[in-house]
């Protein structure tokens, strides 16, 4: 079997954007498993803050990913 990191560039934007899809859906699986690394906190910790304070701003990830999508054709 070939390396999958030698197939990537060959494959089109449609079929990359599916992989990383899968790829996050299977991260998301198995995450719990393995404890985040340790530069996350900081950036978590920021991002409280904001949701803290009411200045987050939060977006739909289906609206996002169609919007990327659209782009793309």
């Amino acid at each position: 079997m070939s390396n999958v990191c030698e197939i990537i560039p060959t494959l089109s934007t449609t079929e990359k954007l599916a992989v990383m899809e899968a790829l996050w859906s299977s991260l998301h699986d198995t995450f719990e498993l393995e404890p985040p690394p340790a530069w996350h906190e900081p950036v978590l910790d920021e991002r409280m803050k904001l949701i803290e304070s009411g200045d987050a701003i939060y977006e739909d990830w289906n609206q996002v990913k169609n919007e990327l999508r659209a782009r793309m054709v």
